[in-house]
Protein backbone atom coordinates (compact mmCIF):
# COMPACT_ATOMS: atom_id res chain seq x y z
CA UNK A 1 0.00 0.00 0.00
CA UNK A 2 0.92 3.67 -0.29
CA UNK A 3 0.85 4.82 3.32
CA UNK A 4 1.31 8.35 4.64
CA UNK A 5 2.59 8.49 8.21
CA UNK A 6 2.18 11.66 10.24
CA UNK A 7 5.07 11.77 12.68
CA UNK A 8 7.32 8.84 11.81
CA UNK A 9 10.82 9.72 12.94
CA UNK A 10 10.96 9.40 16.71
CA UNK A 11 9.82 6.60 19.01
CA UNK A 12 6.53 4.96 18.01
CA UNK A 13 6.64 6.46 14.53
CA UNK A 14 10.13 5.14 13.93
CA UNK A 15 9.09 1.59 14.86
CA UNK A 16 6.02 1.82 12.63
CA UNK A 17 8.07 3.07 9.67
CA UNK A 18 10.61 0.27 10.08
CA UNK A 19 7.90 -2.37 10.30
CA UNK A 20 5.87 -1.17 7.32
CA UNK A 21 8.95 -0.59 5.16
CA UNK A 22 10.12 -4.13 5.89
CA UNK A 23 6.71 -5.40 4.80
CA UNK A 24 7.16 -3.74 1.41
CA UNK A 25 4.78 -0.79 1.70
CA UNK A 26 5.54 2.52 0.00
CA UNK A 27 5.77 5.19 2.68
CA UNK A 28 5.66 8.96 2.91
CA UNK A 29 6.76 10.20 6.31
CA UNK A 30 5.33 13.64 7.06
CA UNK A 31 7.05 15.74 9.75
CA UNK A 32 8.54 19.17 10.31
CA UNK A 33 12.11 18.01 9.86
CA UNK A 34 13.12 18.67 13.46
CA UNK A 35 13.85 14.98 14.11
CA UNK A 36 15.26 13.05 11.16
CA UNK A 37 17.65 10.34 12.36
CA UNK A 38 20.51 9.40 10.07
CA UNK A 39 19.83 5.69 10.55
CA UNK A 40 16.12 5.78 9.72
CA UNK A 41 15.19 3.34 6.96
CA UNK A 42 15.24 5.02 3.52
CA UNK A 43 11.73 6.29 2.78
CA UNK A 44 10.29 9.43 1.22
CA UNK A 45 9.87 12.44 3.50
CA UNK A 46 7.69 15.53 3.32
CA UNK A 47 8.69 18.38 5.62
CA UNK A 48 5.50 20.20 6.51
CA UNK A 49 3.64 21.31 9.62
CA UNK A 50 0.91 18.72 9.95
CA UNK A 51 -1.32 21.32 11.62
CA UNK A 52 -1.38 23.33 8.38
CA UNK A 53 -4.22 21.57 6.58
CA UNK A 54 -3.67 23.28 3.23
CA UNK A 55 0.07 22.56 3.19
CA UNK A 56 -0.55 18.98 4.28
CA UNK A 57 -3.04 18.43 1.47
CA UNK A 58 -0.51 19.75 -1.06
CA UNK A 59 2.18 17.41 0.30
CA UNK A 60 -0.10 14.36 0.20
CA UNK A 61 -1.74 14.94 -3.20
CA UNK A 62 1.10 13.70 -5.47
CA UNK A 63 1.69 10.70 -3.21
CA UNK A 64 -2.01 9.75 -3.39
CA UNK A 65 -2.05 7.64 -0.20
CA UNK A 66 -4.25 4.61 0.19
CA UNK A 67 -3.86 4.78 3.97
CA UNK A 68 -2.91 7.32 6.60
CA UNK A 69 -1.40 6.51 10.00
CA UNK A 70 -1.59 9.43 12.45
CA UNK A 71 0.96 9.06 15.20
CA UNK A 72 1.41 12.73 16.08
CA UNK A 73 -2.21 13.83 16.40
CA UNK A 74 -2.52 15.78 19.63
CA UNK A 75 -5.87 17.54 19.50
CA UNK A 76 -8.86 18.46 17.36
CA UNK A 77 -6.92 20.89 15.18
CA UNK A 78 -4.30 18.28 14.31
CA UNK A 79 -6.92 15.65 13.54
CA UNK A 80 -9.04 18.03 11.45
CA UNK A 81 -6.02 19.02 9.38
CA UNK A 82 -5.17 15.39 8.68
CA UNK A 83 -8.69 14.31 7.84
CA UNK A 84 -9.24 17.32 5.62
CA UNK A 85 -6.16 16.40 3.58
CA UNK A 86 -7.35 12.93 2.51
CA UNK A 87 -10.42 11.59 0.77
CA UNK A 88 -13.10 9.33 2.23
CA UNK A 89 -11.63 6.18 0.69
CA UNK A 90 -8.31 6.43 2.54
CA UNK A 91 -7.90 3.84 5.31
CA UNK A 92 -7.25 5.52 8.66
CA UNK A 93 -5.30 4.41 11.72
CA UNK A 94 -4.80 6.76 14.66
CA UNK A 95 -2.70 6.35 17.79
CA UNK A 96 -4.43 7.19 21.06
CA UNK A 97 -3.82 6.31 24.69
CA UNK A 98 -5.28 5.02 27.92
CA UNK A 99 -5.45 8.68 28.93
CA UNK A 100 -8.93 8.88 27.39
CA UNK A 101 -10.38 6.76 30.21
CA UNK A 102 -11.96 8.26 33.32
CA UNK A 103 -9.53 6.16 35.36
CA UNK A 104 -6.67 8.30 34.04
CA UNK A 105 -8.31 11.39 35.51
CA UNK A 106 -8.84 9.43 38.73
CA UNK A 107 -5.11 8.66 38.83
CA UNK A 108 -4.26 12.35 38.44
CA UNK A 109 -6.78 13.52 41.01
CA UNK A 110 -6.07 10.84 43.65
CA UNK A 111 -9.47 9.19 43.31
CA UNK A 112 -10.58 5.61 42.72
CA UNK A 113 -13.09 5.90 39.88
CA UNK A 114 -13.29 2.66 37.92
CA UNK A 115 -13.34 -1.11 38.10
CA UNK A 116 -10.61 -3.07 36.37
CA UNK A 117 -9.57 -4.09 33.84
CA UNK A 118 -10.41 -1.16 31.59
CA UNK A 119 -12.14 -2.27 28.42
CA UNK A 120 -13.00 -0.24 25.34
CA UNK A 121 -16.44 0.26 26.93
CA UNK A 122 -15.11 1.71 30.19
CA UNK A 123 -16.15 5.31 30.95
CA UNK A 124 -14.18 8.08 29.28
CA UNK A 125 -13.02 11.26 30.95
CA UNK A 126 -15.35 14.22 31.45
CA UNK A 127 -12.52 16.61 32.38
CA UNK A 128 -10.36 17.58 29.42
CA UNK A 129 -6.77 18.68 28.83
CA UNK A 130 -5.50 17.04 32.00
CA UNK A 131 -1.99 16.91 30.49
CA UNK A 132 -1.85 20.48 29.25
CA UNK A 133 -3.60 22.87 26.87
CA UNK A 134 -2.44 21.24 23.62
CA UNK A 135 -2.84 17.53 24.31
CA UNK A 136 -6.24 15.85 24.19
CA UNK A 137 -6.68 12.38 22.72
CA UNK A 138 -10.43 12.53 23.31
CA UNK A 139 -10.63 15.15 20.56
CA UNK A 140 -8.50 13.00 18.25
CA UNK A 141 -10.80 10.02 18.75
CA UNK A 142 -13.92 12.13 18.28
CA UNK A 143 -12.67 13.09 14.82
CA UNK A 144 -11.31 9.76 13.67
CA UNK A 145 -13.88 7.26 14.91
CA UNK A 146 -16.82 8.70 12.90
CA UNK A 147 -14.65 8.35 9.79
CA UNK A 148 -14.35 4.60 10.37
CA UNK A 149 -10.78 4.71 11.64
CA UNK A 150 -9.01 2.11 13.70
CA UNK A 151 -7.94 3.83 16.92
CA UNK A 152 -5.24 2.14 19.00
CA UNK A 153 -5.34 3.00 22.70
CA UNK A 154 -1.89 2.34 24.10
CA UNK A 155 -0.66 1.83 27.62
CA UNK A 156 2.82 2.92 28.72
CA UNK A 157 4.96 2.29 25.64
CA UNK A 158 8.54 1.16 26.22
CA UNK A 159 11.42 0.13 24.01
CA UNK A 160 14.31 1.43 21.99
CA UNK A 161 14.41 5.22 21.40
CA UNK A 162 11.89 5.90 24.19
CA UNK A 163 12.36 9.62 24.88
CA UNK A 164 10.16 9.34 28.00
CA UNK A 165 12.76 6.95 29.47
CA UNK A 166 10.27 4.79 31.35
CA UNK A 167 13.05 2.65 32.87
CA UNK A 168 15.10 5.63 34.04
CA UNK A 169 13.73 5.60 37.60
CA UNK A 170 15.79 2.43 38.08
CA UNK A 171 18.52 2.67 35.43
CA UNK A 172 19.89 6.07 36.51
CA UNK A 173 20.60 4.50 39.89
CA UNK A 174 22.10 1.38 38.33
CA UNK A 175 24.48 3.48 36.21
CA UNK A 176 25.54 5.39 39.33
CA UNK A 177 26.31 2.16 41.16
CA UNK A 178 23.63 2.66 43.78
CA UNK A 179 23.21 -0.56 45.77
CA UNK A 180 20.03 0.44 47.65
CA UNK A 181 16.94 2.06 46.11
CA UNK A 182 14.01 3.31 48.20
CA UNK A 183 10.58 2.14 47.04
CA UNK A 184 7.03 2.36 48.26
CA UNK A 185 4.36 -0.32 48.41
CA UNK A 186 4.94 -1.03 44.73
CA UNK A 187 1.44 -2.26 43.89
CA UNK A 188 0.56 0.15 41.07
CA UNK A 189 -0.69 -1.63 37.94
CA UNK A 190 0.01 0.32 34.75
CA UNK A 191 -0.44 -1.60 31.50
CA UNK A 192 2.57 -1.51 29.20
CA UNK A 193 3.35 -2.43 25.60
CA UNK A 194 6.55 -2.80 23.62
CA UNK A 195 6.98 -0.30 20.79
CA UNK A 196 7.56 -3.07 18.23
CA UNK A 197 4.25 -4.64 19.23
CA UNK A 198 2.53 -1.30 18.63
CA UNK A 199 3.97 -1.33 15.11
CA UNK A 200 2.60 -4.85 14.64
CA UNK A 201 -0.86 -3.65 15.69
CA UNK A 202 -0.68 -0.81 13.15
CA UNK A 203 0.24 -3.32 10.45
CA UNK A 204 -2.70 -5.55 11.34
CA UNK A 205 -5.09 -2.59 11.40
CA UNK A 206 -4.00 -1.64 7.88
CA UNK A 207 -4.63 -5.15 6.64
CA UNK A 208 -8.39 -5.20 7.11
CA UNK A 209 -11.52 -3.27 7.98
CA UNK A 210 -11.46 -2.73 11.74
CA UNK A 211 -13.35 0.44 12.70
CA UNK A 212 -13.38 1.29 16.38
CA UNK A 213 -11.07 1.58 19.36
CA UNK A 214 -8.72 -1.15 20.56
CA UNK A 215 -6.67 -1.45 23.74
CA UNK A 216 -3.14 -2.48 22.74
CA UNK A 217 -1.28 -3.63 25.86
CA UNK A 218 0.40 -6.76 27.17
CA UNK A 219 -2.13 -9.18 28.67
CA UNK A 220 -0.24 -9.61 31.97
CA UNK A 221 1.44 -6.79 33.81
CA UNK A 222 3.80 -6.70 36.79
CA UNK A 223 3.03 -4.40 39.73
CA UNK A 224 5.55 -1.58 40.00
CA UNK A 225 7.88 -3.17 42.55
CA UNK A 226 8.10 -6.34 40.49
CA UNK A 227 8.57 -4.16 37.39
CA UNK A 228 11.56 -2.51 39.10
CA UNK A 229 12.94 -5.94 40.00
CA UNK A 230 12.59 -7.04 36.37
CA UNK A 231 14.51 -3.96 35.20
CA UNK A 232 17.27 -4.67 37.73
CA UNK A 233 17.51 -8.29 36.58
CA UNK A 234 17.68 -7.27 32.92
CA UNK A 235 20.45 -4.79 33.81
CA UNK A 236 22.45 -7.46 35.64
CA UNK A 237 21.92 -5.69 38.97
CA UNK A 238 19.90 -8.32 40.83
CA UNK A 239 21.93 -7.71 44.00
CA UNK A 240 20.62 -4.13 44.25
CA UNK A 241 18.29 -3.91 47.23
CA UNK A 242 14.86 -2.32 46.99
CA UNK A 243 14.26 -0.79 50.41
CA UNK A 244 10.66 -0.29 51.50
CA UNK A 245 10.08 3.20 52.86
CA UNK A 246 7.07 5.34 53.71
CA UNK A 247 5.31 6.60 50.60
CA UNK A 248 5.39 10.21 51.76
CA UNK A 249 9.21 10.07 51.90
CA UNK A 250 9.74 8.77 48.37
CA UNK A 251 11.94 10.78 45.98
CA UNK A 252 9.79 12.40 43.32
CA UNK A 253 10.91 10.17 40.46
CA UNK A 254 9.99 7.07 42.50
CA UNK A 255 6.45 8.22 43.30
CA UNK A 256 4.84 5.55 41.11
CA UNK A 257 6.30 2.90 43.41
CA UNK A 258 4.06 4.29 46.17
CA UNK A 259 0.36 3.82 46.87
CA UNK A 260 -1.83 4.83 43.92
CA UNK A 261 -5.57 5.34 44.21
CA UNK A 262 -6.50 4.29 40.65
CA UNK A 263 -4.74 1.61 38.65
CA UNK A 264 -4.52 1.69 34.84
CA UNK A 265 -4.92 -1.99 34.02
CA UNK A 266 -6.28 -2.41 30.49
CA UNK A 267 -7.81 -5.44 28.79
CA UNK A 268 -6.40 -6.25 25.30
CA UNK A 269 -8.98 -8.99 24.56
CA UNK A 270 -10.59 -7.09 21.67
CA UNK A 271 -7.28 -6.41 19.91
CA UNK A 272 -6.24 -10.03 20.32
CA UNK A 273 -9.50 -11.50 19.04
CA UNK A 274 -10.56 -8.97 16.38
CA UNK A 275 -7.21 -7.71 15.06
CA UNK A 276 -5.44 -10.99 15.72
CA UNK A 277 -2.75 -9.08 17.62
CA UNK A 278 -0.49 -10.72 20.15
CA UNK A 279 2.72 -9.35 21.67
CA UNK A 280 6.02 -11.14 21.35
CA UNK A 281 7.63 -12.43 24.55
CA UNK A 282 7.40 -9.47 27.00
CA UNK A 283 10.30 -10.81 29.06
CA UNK A 284 12.59 -10.67 26.03
CA UNK A 285 11.39 -7.26 24.82
CA UNK A 286 11.97 -5.83 28.31
CA UNK A 287 15.50 -7.27 28.42
CA UNK A 288 16.30 -5.93 24.95
CA UNK A 289 14.89 -2.51 25.86
CA UNK A 290 16.90 -2.30 29.07
CA UNK A 291 20.08 -3.22 27.19
CA UNK A 292 19.41 -0.46 24.66
CA UNK A 293 18.81 2.16 27.34
CA UNK A 294 21.95 1.18 29.23
CA UNK A 295 23.92 1.60 26.00
CA UNK A 296 22.25 4.95 25.24
CA UNK A 297 22.03 6.92 28.50
CA UNK A 298 20.32 10.32 28.35
CA UNK A 299 22.70 13.24 28.08
CA UNK A 300 20.86 15.06 30.87
CA UNK A 301 20.61 12.14 33.30
CA UNK A 302 20.13 13.38 36.86
CA UNK A 303 23.00 12.49 39.20
CA UNK A 304 21.66 13.95 42.45
CA UNK A 305 20.71 11.19 44.90
CA UNK A 306 20.40 13.33 48.02
CA UNK A 307 16.69 12.46 48.33
CA UNK A 308 17.57 8.75 48.25
CA UNK A 309 20.26 9.21 50.88
CA UNK A 310 17.97 11.19 53.16
CA UNK A 311 15.21 8.60 53.24
CA UNK A 312 17.58 5.62 53.38
CA UNK A 313 19.45 7.15 56.32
Amino acid sequence: MRIAILGGTRFIGRAVVERLAAEGHTLLVVHRGDHEPDDLVPVEHAHVDRHDGAALAVALKPFDPEALVDISGMNAAAADAALGAVGPSVKLVAISSCDVYRAYDGLHSDRTTDALPLTEESPLRDRRFVDGPEYENLEVEERYLPRGATVLRLGAVYGEHDYQRRFEFVLRRVRAGRRRIPVGSGQFLFSRVYVGDVAAAVSLALGGDFPGAFNVVEPAIAPYRLFAEQILAAAGAEDTELVRVRDDLLPSDLSLTGAIDQHLLMDPWKARTVLGWTPVDPAETLRASVRWHLAHPPADAADDFSEDDAVLD
